[in-house]
This record gives C-alpha cells, sequence and structure tokens, in this order.
C-alpha cells in the first residue's frame, strides 16, 4: 500500500517528520517497509495485514496516524460536502440484485453530457506518484477516490448496456466475458458477474468488461459504488489469477456506510472534470444493515492484561480516538466500534488497541501467573530430538560465521516458475487468501533469493553468509492422500566477498567455501563416511553441482547459482552466488563415525610432495580414495597444494600437487620403507587414471 505525505497532512494535523510518523506506525504494527523521497514528496510503502482494510486508503491511515498521535482528524470542506448525500428522483436506469449474499448494497448515480479526455496535471501526477497509470478523467477519478476513500467504483458507458437494465447475478457457465484487458474468460457459476439485460458486463469486483468500458466517445455513463462478498471476490481472483487493486479490497471487506458516500465523491468530481450533469438521484439498492457490535469491557481487566495502570478515563479517551462509542460507567463500558473496524469483535481485540495507542514499548515485561494445577514427582520433560539437533546445527553454523534467516513456507507461484525447472510440477492450496503465498515451496531456495536481494538492495552488508532450518513439500508418491510428504531440509547461501582483514585480501564467497562449510557441519555431526560426487541438475544451477553421499544416498547438493535466476531476483551478475540443500531426515540416518583418540606420534612424519598430470575429467575425490587405499598403513594425511593448466600441460588434462606426509607411529620409517608407500601410491594412480608423474 502506497501512502503520499502531502495527502496524509490535508486530512490530519502533522508536525513530525516523515521518517519519525514511519517509526511510530511501525511501532504500532503498522509496517513501513519503504520510505523514498519522490518528486518532491515522501512516499511511504506499507504492509497492511488481512484484518485491516481500513487502512487500505490514505482516509484511513490519516485517521489511523490521528488517534496514535492524539492529532484533528479533519476531512476539507469541499470534501465533506461532496461526502453529503443528496435527494432526488431515481435515475434512469433499474437495478436488480439476484444474490443478495453476493451483493449486500448497489449504489448507482448516472451522469449526461459528460466529454471524455485527459486529466489535470495535478490528478495525474498524485496518481504517478502512486503507481497508477492515467487513463482518462472518468478513470482517473474512480481510481483517485479508491485511494482516497478505500472504496472501489468502475464507470460503465451507459448507452453500451443494453435495456439500460442492470443485474447482479451468478454467471452461467456458458457465457464468456472479454476483460478490459482484452482477454476473453469462460466464466463460472460460482462467480458474480455484472451484467445487463443480454450479456455479462463485468466480473463484480474484479474487473470490468471490454464493451462497457469509457471511451473518448462516451457521453452518458453509470457509476458503480457497491459491497461484493469477499468469499466470492476471492474465489474469482484465485481461479482467474486476475488481481486488481479493487479484488484486493474487496477481499478484505469494505465499509458498506461508505459505498453511497464514495459514489457522490467520485460523482461531483467527474462533473468538475468532464462537465455534465447527474440525471436523477442516488440509487441505492440492496438489503443491507449495519451490524451494531458491542463489546464489553472492564478497565480493571484491561489493567491486568496490559500490566499497568491505565485510568478508566483515559481508556474511554483512547478508544474514542479510534471512533468507538463508548458508553457505561467506569466499572464497565459497552464499546461499539465503527463500521470500518470489523477486527474489533471481542475484548482482546480492545486491550490491544489499547497497547498500541499508549505504545507497545510502554507494556512493562512480566511473566503471566501460572496456576500448577499438575504437578507430580514422576514428571519429566519431553526431549525432542529434532530440535536438539537442530539447535546443535544452528550452533556450528553461527560458529562457522553464517546466520540464520527464517521466510515463509508459502511463496508466489511467480517466484516458483522462476526455479520451475529444478521444482517441477506446484503444490497449490486451495484456499488461499492472497496470491502472493499461495504455493507451497519446494526448496528453501525462493526464500535465500530474496532475502539476498533485499538486502542487496539496502547495501545492509557486502557478504552474506545465510542459512535455514525449514520444511519443504513435496507430492506423496502415486498422489496418496490429500497432503502433501514434508521434509526437514537445511539451505545454506553464501555471496559477495569476506571484507579485507590484517594480512588478508578480500575474499570472493564462492563454491568452495560453502563446500568447506558442509564439510566443517559433517565432520562436527560426526557424520559419515561421506563421499563426493558430481551431477547434472535440469536447471537453475550451474552445472556441474556438487554431491555429499554416504552409502548410495545423495543428502546434499551444492552448485552456482544461475545468473539467469538471479536477474529474475534483481541481483547483480557480478555478484557470484553459491547455494546448497541438505535433507537432514536423510542425514539423520547415517551411522555416526565412531569416535577415535589417539596418542600423537612420538617420531615426526615424514613429507613428501607428489605431483601428476592426469585427465580433466577424473574428480579430485576418486583421486583422494585411491591415494589413501593405496598408501595405507602409512600414510596419514594428504593435503592438495597447487592446480595447474598451461601450456606445459597437455589439452584435456591438469596437474595436481599433493604433500604427503607418513607415520608409522613410534618407529622411525627408512627411506626404503616410505618409497614402497610413495611408488603404492603412483603405481595405483597410474592403472586407475592413467596418470603420470610431472
Amino acid at each position: 500500500m502506497k501512502i503520499l505525505f502531502s495527502w496524509l497532512r490535508e486530512l490530519v494535523e502533522l508536525s513530525l517528520h516523515p521518517e519519525a510518523l514511519a517509526s511510530r506506525l511501525t511501532q504500532a504494527g503498522i509496517e513501513v517497509t519503504d520510505l523514498t523521497r519522490v518528486d518532491g514528496d515522501w512516499l511511504f510503502e506499507m504492509e497492511v495485514t488481512p484484518n485491516r482494510p481500513d487502512l487500505l486508503s490514505h482516509l484511513g491511515v490519516a485517521r489511523e496516524t490521528a488517534a496514535l498521535l492524539g492529532r484533528k482528524f479533519r476531512i476539507p470542506r469541499r470534501l465533506q460536502k461532496e461526502l453529503t448525500l443528496p435527494r432526488g428522483d431515481p435515475p434512469p436506469i433499474s437495478v436488480t440484485i439476484e444474490d443478495p449474499q453476493g451483493c449486500r448494497r448497489y449504489v448507482g448515480v448516472v451522469i449526461g453530457g459528460i466529454q471524455v479526455k485527459p486529466s489535470p496535471l495535478e490528478l495525474t501526477r498524485r496518481l504517478s506518484l502512486l503507481g497508477i497509470r492515467s487513463v482518462n478523467n472518468v478513470v482517473d477519478v474512480t481510481n483517485l477516490c479508491l485511494l482516497e476513500l478505500g472504496q472501489p467504483l468502475h464507470a460503465f458507458d451507459l448507452d453500451r448496456l443494453e435495456g439500460q437494465e442492470i443485474r447482479v447475478r451468478r454467471a452461467d457457465p456458458k457465457e464468456s466475458l472479454v476483460t478490459i484487458d482484452g482477454i476473453s474468460r469462460s466464466l463460472n457459476a460460482q462467480w458474480l458477474v455484472i451484467a445487463d439485460r443480454k450479456r455479462p458486463v463485468a466480473l463484480a469486483g474484479v474487473m470490468g468488461g471490454r464493451d462497457t468500458e469509457i471511451h473518448p466517445g462516451t457521453k452518458r455513463i453509470l457509476l458503480e459504488s457497491a459491497w461484493f462478498d469477499p468469499v466470492q471476490v476471492r474465489r474469482a481472483t484465485r481461479e482467474t489469477r486476475l488481481s486488481s487493486e479493487s479484488s484486493y479490497r474487496f477481499e478484505r471487506g469494505v465499509d458498506v456506510s461508505m459505498v453511497p458516500l464514495a459514489a457522490m465523491r467520485a460523482a461531483r468530481l467527474i462533473v468538475r472534470l468532464a462537465g455534465g450533469t447527474p440525471l436523477g438521484g442516488l440509487l441505492d439498492v440492496g438489503q443491507f444493515r449495519l451490524e451494531r457490535r458491542r463489546i464489553s469491557l472492564r478497565p480493571a481487566q484491561a489493567q491486568q492484561v496490559l500490566g499497568m495502570r491505565v485510568y478508566p478515563s483515559q481508556q474511554r479517551r483512547l478508544l474514542e480516538r479510534l471512533g468507538c462509542q463508548v458508553t457505561g460507567t467506569p466499572r464497565g463500558w459497552r464499546v461499539e466500534p465503527p463500521s470500518y473496524r470489523p477486527d474489533l469483535k471481542i475484548p482482546e481485540d480492545l486491550y490491544e488497541e489499547l497497547a498500541r495507542l499508549l505504545g507497545y514499548e510502554r507494556c512493562p515485561l512480566t511473566l503471566p501467573p501460572v496456576a500448577r494445577t499438575f504437578v507430580t514427582s514422576r514428571w519429566q520433560p519431553v526431549e525432542d530430538p529434532w530440535a536438539q539437533r537442530e539447535m546443535q546445527i544452528r550452533q556450528l553454523l553461527a560458529a562457522a560465521g553464517m546466520q540464520e534467516i527464517l521466510t515463509y513456507s508459502l511463496v508466489n507461484p511467480q517466484d516458483h516458475a522462476r526455479v520451475h525447472s529444478i521444482l517441477g510440477g506446484i503444490l497449490e492450496l486451495e484456499n488461499w487468501l492472497s496470491l502472493e503465498y499461495s504455493v507451497l515451496r519446494k526448496t528453501l531456495l525462493i526464500g535465500a533469493l530474496q532475502v539476498l536481494s533485499r538486502n542487496l538492495h539496502r547495501k545492509t552488508a557486502e557478504s552474506f553468509q545465510l542459512f535455514e532450518l525449514g520444511r519443504v513439500y513435496r507430492k506423496k508418491p502415486g498422489g496418496r492422500g490429500i497432503f502433501p510428504h514434508e521434509e526437514r531440509n537445511l539451505g545454506l547461501l553464501v555471496a559477495g566477498a569476506l571484507a579485507p582483514q590484517w594480512g588478508m585480501e578480500s575474499k570472493p564467497l564462492e563454491l568452495f567455501h560453502l563446500k568447506g562449510i558442509i564439510q566443517f557441519l559433517c565432520d562436527r555431526l560426526r557424520v559419515g563416511p561421506i563421499r563426493e560426487g558430481s551431477e547434472s541438475l535440469p536447471g537453475g544451477f550451474v552445472n556441474p553441482a556438487v554431491t555429499f553421499r554416504w552409502g548410495e544416498k545423495s543428502f546434499a547438493t551444492l552448485a552456482r547459482v544461475d545468473p539467469k535466476v538471479l536477474a529474475a531476483y534483481e541481483i547483480p551478475q557480478d555478484i557470484p552466488v553459491a547455494y546448497a540443500e541438505l535433507d537432514l531426515e536423510l542425514l539423520a540416518q547415517a551411522p555416526p563415525l565412531a569416535l577415535k583418540v589417539e596418542a600423537p606420534p612420538k617420531v615426526s612424519p615424514v613429507v613428501r610432495d607428489l605431483a601428476i598430470i592426469l585427465p580433466e575429467e577424473i574428480p579430485y575425490e576418486s583421486i583422494r580414495q585411491a591415494m589413501q587405499e593405496a598408501g595405507r598403513p602409512l600414510l596419514k594425511d594428504l593435503f592438495l597444494f597447487d592446480l595447474y593448466r598451461g601450456k606445459q600441460i597437455p589439452a584435456g588434462k591438469k596437474s595436481l600437487a599433493f604433500r604427503l606426509s607418513f607415520s608409522a607411529g613410534d618407529k622411525t620409517l627408512t627411506d626404503q620403507e616410505i618409497s614402497i608407500a610413495h611408488q603404492r601410491i603412483v603405481s595405483s594412480l597410474a592403472s586407475r587414471f592413467q596418470a603420470t608423474l610431472r
């Protein structure tokens, strides 16, 4: 939700700097995710929770700001005049609501003699700053009122409506509708439509139809303002995958009392900007009744819940600042919330509002009283082995310099599509509330890339070492059951470069850094024996990918993320990103390595270097295993200290240089014993990999 600071100041007396106001709103539970300076104004980006539809407008945010700051909420005189309801004869059109559950209230205003033309510069500028494209003066007015009052509106070309008639009904499955975006859509019997005498002309609460949209030759319009059922609008939005500013508000519920007021505000603006005159008065149809919710509130109980003294008179003033009507005595209030606050239903909701207005930081930290009604000497705490293991992993990764992140299990289908070649089919919720969170994740990569992208744009750091312990979801084999299969996974991501330190230059965080972290984790968890391998992934990564296995089971995959995937998340191409994902349940099945304790040798080991040339495609892990097997029992350690490709090395081959340590414990090795072990290693490499000495 985008809010202009200058628009707020027209509705509420403000002396705070925009940054201070953003901080106060965030502390009160209205998160301001971004604050930018745009064209001489300040633009707030807000994250509005689904239970607060009243905040999806400048009027609503201004009303909330006034309540939080104790300032006067003011409506300009012109706006006050335009929000008054006139009286007059019915307009020359009939409206029938055939589905009263789907449409509780429908208001129509007919205006004739208008002239469709571009909007004034001031209006187009305001819409542009809020991310809305200017269309024409009529459509721009409906968008302006949407952003100002939170009530969606739609304008029909009256001369294109068959029979001067509007019917609000369910769609016929045989019908179709070409929406304003030019796409023909087959309709569903569960969807609510706006129809004239012959055909549907709009998908109620979602989008209008192309046949009746406003065009340069339009002379008469029908201005629609209505209350549509959130469930039906949400169903149509989900099934058509068609989301709009209007559907976003209808899904959360609009204030039924604002329906006629918004219609009159828009009608008078249209007359002012497009000329014309209203034909008749306001047509208000529907079976609606404003619900009078009364909540019993005891001030003493409110103080006990908040943990601090708040006098009854102060509680009353705070609730009245929210628009509530408070009656009764200080021993017990009867609180009637305003119609635009459907989230206030029980006393606990009012306790939370009091805490928000007072400031959460003022509530003391106290432990709630617990009645110990069931205590026996045989009670033992239940130990969760998974919780203990995950805590151990957290501690190890934190010791390795990594930071933990937490992301949602539900993701946007668009994010899923960006890595579709990795994941395959999607797992979509049947009754999702928002398209943004409608698909179960199949990998932790999506959340990690979102966190990386967000922090890169905010320039919070130059290097990122992130991990997440979370669950991923896959379809059960054969499609059995209604619930997906859950897996416990560990996602690891590194990007950027380590900052330079004393005696050490800046070092990029690359694939091998992440590989070392995985090896460190497996060593400390005593998982083994593990083997490294390589494989080609279907997409999303730069192949080949590194795999970690115990036995024949692969429990981890490590690779660089494909630049195309990084570009989709607006991550610069010059920043290498490596990612690994571990199957913790499979890792837990690996047999633990026996802990061996050996006394340090009394004789120093003998060190020899070995440089070999061998084919490029032979992996290091195979070479290491062959050397260890051939060098037993004298070979105690080996270390790769050089990899070379150049003019002196034949094409298709590479040179590897190892440092070998030989030891026999308490015995001093002879040159002959060392030479025999060394030669066995060379012979094994030559026979298995056609390796030659360099």
